[in-house]
């Protein structure tokens, strides 16, 4: 746990089918971006930093209606991307939990908190979260 809140370690890839074409072209992958990720709850799905979707040279697959605190009801329309995502294990010798494919959307998040992306219920669906506000702590398990 951090002072911003439940943390991890994470990478984002070109997706699997991105990989695929650039090395059928012979062009380089670019590398993994490793980044931190705040667990949250109330995103809806999983969000990343531009800079850091830039970085991998990708360009949007699409758009979706996003609607923060800052918006209130107001949507505004984000760019979304299909990356490569994976959640790093905490410790040595266990798995990672990785998406070869998943759809992100591009939003400016906590930079000068070194937070890069936001993990929303759209994978945490796929994992147990259990957080323990009291002790300070959180996992992940999946």
């Amino acid at each position: 746990m951090s002072a911003a809140g439940p943390v991890v370690d994470a990478a984002i890839i070109v997706s699997e089918s991105r990989r695929k074409v650039l090395e059928e072209d012979k062009s380089p992958v670019p590398p993994p971006q490793m980044i931190r990720a705040l667990v949250d709850t109330g995103a809806s799905h999983t969000c990343v930093d531009p800079g850091v979707l830039a970085a991998l040279g990708l360009t949007p697959t699409g758009k979706s209606d996003v609607v923060t605190p800052t918006t209130g009801v107001k949507a505004v329309p984000c760019d979304t991307y299909d990356v490569g995502f994976a959640i790093l294990a905490g410790k040595p010798g266990e798995s990672h939990l990785i998406f070869p494919t998943w759809k992100v959307s591009s939003m400016e998040l906590f930079e000068a908190q070194g937070i890069h992306a936001l993990i929303g219920r759209d994978i945490l669906s796929r994992c147990i979260l259990n957080y323990n506000g009291s002790q300070n702590a959180f996992t992940i398990a999946y």
